[in-house]
């Protein structure tokens, strides 16, 4: 095929700037696109300019419009869930004199941002899907985020169209503040574009019956949910705006396969389906998906909750929330991320293991590959950048190495050049076993704990060169317990142990052999090899949100950010462990945190954390006097 001219000239420059991106970089790069942007938007006269904006949904409504208007003729719109004035102006810039349409998505991520992005685009056609509560903090309010999205509409001209949600009133009411036409759409009978006859229970996918005046045309769509229909609508509305028939708008729409990450299904050779929502996960839509799990034909439904976003304060209430509400639709849920042990608390009595949580995704992963049976459907919720949760359908075919959790990348793992770099905390249980015995230490203190006899577990990292960090207080605390009852410390395998008499109390004092971060996985099989269970345990560790000396207990509770905590909540899946948490707050010191837990106390320190040190003491010996009723 003989290129164009136009074509030549893209080709060349596609080349060169990817030379000078090299060159000066991509910040540099893209300012410059979105200067020249404007000047090249005054030669476009053809095409019709068309924005999509929403707190949901305006990806989806924009590959729709894309595919729908593709049909018939030819466009250009902006790259996936990109939606700010760079990703405009790039793709603007790629947009032929010739061509029939533009789409862009814009953002409403915070005031103010939609003016520039406006005076670009100059639209004829505007699209607004629905008002959420989508970067809640940027706004505080749904009016003040309505009131941003309303910009592209009071843009438009005279001759163009407005194309609004009838069935959200805050959307419906930025029609009095144009001058353009107006389509509405929505579920409404006051709506002149409506969809009747909505069905989609799965394995069938979205279907509805389109309604304008006296047409009624049946659409059978890909996608699955009917938290839809507002995009798929939108996006029809968007068509007629530009003259398409309403046949051919459903024509369009049935072409169309699921967006990346949204609500797009995976099917595994094992015969396990995924339902990737795994892009973004604002908490208001997680009620969207657990509907359609609901209504789903499935012989097991599994839903796996990643970080939910705008959560604000509260957070941990929120997902406790979620918990519940999941658990009443799914076989199994599992949270993974920093939060999820703080939903071990929503457990149901006798329906423990329906519930489980993970602070990393390794973990997560290997133990729902490890259950997942043909017929299962799982539903993967959470925030790309934060979670990657697309890893747990890539581990299945071996095509993922990488197990970090804090790399917040934007692109999908698959597209990742990293993906088969090793890296990240080994799998649970991996750590000291058997054959690491030393032939001097003794395991006879392995015997099964006794009968009243409570734990008091110290947590810090094992290596002499820790010993006065903040990180081992939990450490230095059991070792003046040790002293103060003049018990001798026994090495095993994976832990030093010491038990006997305290006062009244029977005792066994465990200090674990294996990095603070990976704590769990050794207690874990110190506990099956001496029938522990979690409400026999006091915990100890460092907390660096606390001012320097200061000690507070708790009786159960979330791991409140501390790795070890929580490796040890996920490794139990209780969070029934009773916790003594000493102060360490760096504040005044210069070294970033993990620099800083890692590094000894200064002087004038260390007498803060020993006179902290009997302060905490007490707090044990208050909690071994009121031990829960499941001690034994």
């Amino acid at each position: 095929m003989r290129m164009t001219p136009f074509g030549i000239l893209a080709r060349l420059s596609g080349a060169l700037l990817w030379r000078v991106r090299r060159l000066t970089g991509d910040d540099l790069v893209d300012r410059a696109i979105v200067g020249i942007a404007p000047h090249w938007r005054r030669f476009l006269k053809k095409p019709v300019f068309i924005g999509v904006t929403g707190s949901v949904g305006k990806t989806t409504t924009k590959e729709l419009l894309l595919g729908m208007l593709g049909r018939s003729g030819r466009g250009v719109g902006t790259i996936g869930s990109l939606n700010n004035i760079d990703a405009t102006a790039q793709a603007m810039m790629r947009l032929r004199p010739s061509d029939t349409f533009f789409a862009a998505e814009l953002s409403e991520n915070k005031p103010g941002v939609m003016d520039e992005q406006v005076a670009l685009l100059q639209p004829g056609v505007g699209i607004v899907t629905i008002v959420g509560f989508d970067h809640w903090s940027a706004f505080e309010s749904r009016e003040a985020i309505a009131a941003e999205m309303g910009k592209l509409i009071t843009a438009l001209p005279a001759t163009g169209t407005a194309v609004l949600n009838a069935d959200d009133e805050l959307v419906l009411a930025m029609a009095a503040k144009s001058v353009a036409g107006v389509i509405t759409y929505g579920l409404s009978a006051k709506a002149e574009l409506r969809a009747e006859e909505i069905s989609s229970v799965w394995p069938e996918r979205l279907q509805m019956t389109l309604v304008r005046g006296s047409e009624r045309v049946r659409l059978r769509t890909q996608l699955c949910g009917t938290h839809w229909v507002p995009s798929v609508l939108g996006a029809i509305g968007g068509g007629l705006a530009t003259g398409l028939s309403l046949e051919a708008c459903a024509a369009g729409i049935a072409s169309v396969a699921p967006f990346v990450g949204r609500m797009q299904p995976v099917d595994t050779p094992e015969g396990v389906t995924f339902i990737r929502d795994d892009y973004k996960a604002p908490l208001w839509t997680a009620e969207t998906c657990f509907e359609f799990i609901a209504t789903a034909r499935a012989r097991r439904k599994i839903i796996v909750i990643g970080s939910l976003s705008d959560c604000g304060a509260g957070a941990p209430e929120k997902y406790i929330k979620v918990a519940k509400r999941a658990q009443e639709i799914a076989d199994l849920t599992i949270f993974v991320g920093p939060w999820a042990s703080q939903v071990l608390k929503a457990r149901k009595a006798g329906a423990e293991d329906a519930l489980r949580a993970f602070r990393n995704v390794r973990n997560a992963v290997e133990y729902l590959n490890s259950i997942t049976r043909e017929g299962d459907l799982v539903l993967l919720k959470g925030t790309n950048k934060q979670d990657h949760l697309l890893r747990f359908i890539m581990a299945r075919t071996g095509d993922i190495a990488c197990w970090r959790d804090d790399c917040e990348r934007m692109g999908f793992c698959n597209e990742c050049p990293d993906r088969k770099n090793p890296s990240g905390l080994p799998a649970f249980g991996a750590g000291a076993s058997p054959a690491d015995l030393d032939p001097q230490e003794t395991p006879h203190c392995l015997r099964p704990i006794e009968a009243g006899e409570q734990l008091i577990i110290g947590l810090g990292n094992p290596e002499a060169k820790y010993a006065e960090t903040p990180h081992n207080v939990g450490h230095r605390l059991v070792d003046h317990f040790a002293v103060s009852a003049g018990l001798n410390w026994d090495g095993t395998p994976g832990a030093w142990i010491a038990r006997g008499a305290f006062q009244s109390h029977q005792v066994c004092l465990v200090k674990i052999k294996m990095a603070m971060n990976l704590i769990g996985g050794g207690l874990k099989r110190l506990a099956e090899q001496m029938a522990i269970e979690p409400e026999q345990c006091i915990l100890v560790f460092d907390d660096l949100d606390m001012p320097l000396g200061s000690v507070r207990s708790r009786q159960s509770g979330g791991a409140g950010g501390h790795r070890g905590v929580a490796s040890i909540l996920e490794a139990f899946q209780s969070d029934a462990f009773r916790r003594v948490k000493i102060g360490v707050d760096q504040e005044g010191a210069k070294l970033n945190r993990v620099d800083y837990v890692l590094t000894p106390f200064s002087a004038v320190s260390r007498d803060v954390v020993e006179q902290a040190l009997q302060t905490a003491e007490t707090h044990v010996l208050k909690l071994l006097t009121a031990r829960p009723k499941k001690v034994p």
